[in-house]
């Protein structure tokens, strides 16, 4: 009598043990223990706590396999909230989660209901701030930090190359918008400062579809200039290694 195998859930029903009770230490090259990122100078601050960062970049979004309803209890239980503010030293109750259900072959997912805690500006020192490409791996870094300082983002992508979910964690936060968007195309909004960084970085990707590539680059960021000259507002463009010419050696240093 032969026997089919059985399939194993692919997701783990909690984190490994030693995961949960990791305690994270980031060093600079001296040895001393990095608490803040981001300087204050000019007048500017622009200090993050870096458990807050860690909060978001090495948040426990476990998909949990549930094969019955009390293990999706067990996963909300307080030993389980217990042990993931010790992964991320206090900011458990910001992290979302899933639960597989390997009966049905699906998986339900639990968006955040709290938002991690942002500085509190005051009108006079709160920017209203795009981000074209802000859906990217660059851009929703940077929108982390300008969130976390507590400035207004809107997140203009298309995604052709980004994804919502890596902004998914600000959806719903008063000071956070996500437009779906080409900036080939003009956008009206009134703001304060623009990152323009939208644009497909990865070679494979600005060779499927040269031409829009082109046309991102040179239509888009055309159309942001006139968007800060319109508004007076402050202009930042990133930039990228192939101003330098084609390297000799895989991959660059940042001499």
């Amino acid at each position: 009598m032969s026997h089919s195998p059985v399939s194993s859930p692919p997701f783990h029903a909690h984190p490994p043990a030693h995961v949960l009770t990791a305690q994270i230490t980031t060093l600079d090259k001296n040895g001393e223990e990095i608490t803040t990122v981001g300087l204050d100078r000019f007048g500017f601050d622009s200090r993050v706590a870096i458990d807050a960062l860690r909060s978001l970049y090495l948040r426990s979004h476990y998909v949990v396999s549930a094969n019955d309803i009390n293990d999706v209890k067990e996963l909300d239980s307080e030993d389980i909230i217990t042990q993931h503010a010790k992964f991320l030293q206090g900011y458990a109750a910001y992290q979302s989660k899933s639960i597989f259900h390997p009966d049905t072959q699906s998986i339900s997912y639990t968006t955040l209901s709290r938002f991690p805690p942002v500085k509190l500006l005051p009108p006079n020192l709160r920017k209203r701030i795009l981000v074209t490409g802000g859906a990217g791996f660059v851009g929703s870094h940077l929108v982390d930090r300008l969130m976390l300082l507590g400035h207004e983002v809107t997140v203009l992508d298309n995604f052709f190359t980004g994804s919502k979910t890596t902004v998914n964690h600000w959806i719903g936060h008063p000071n956070f918008e996500l437009v779906r968007h080409d900036v080939v195309e003009p956008f009206m909004i009134e703001c304060d400062q623009i990152y323009h960084l939208a644009c497909p970085a990865s070679p494979p990707h600005y060779q499927f579809n040269a031409v829009k590539t082109i046309k991102t680059s040179f239509m888009g960021t055309l159309n942001m200039l006139g968007l800060a000259k319109r508004t007076k507002a402050r202009f930042l463009i990133s930039s990228t290694s192939e101003v330098y010419g084609d390297p000799e050696v895989h991959p660059q240093t940042e001499e």
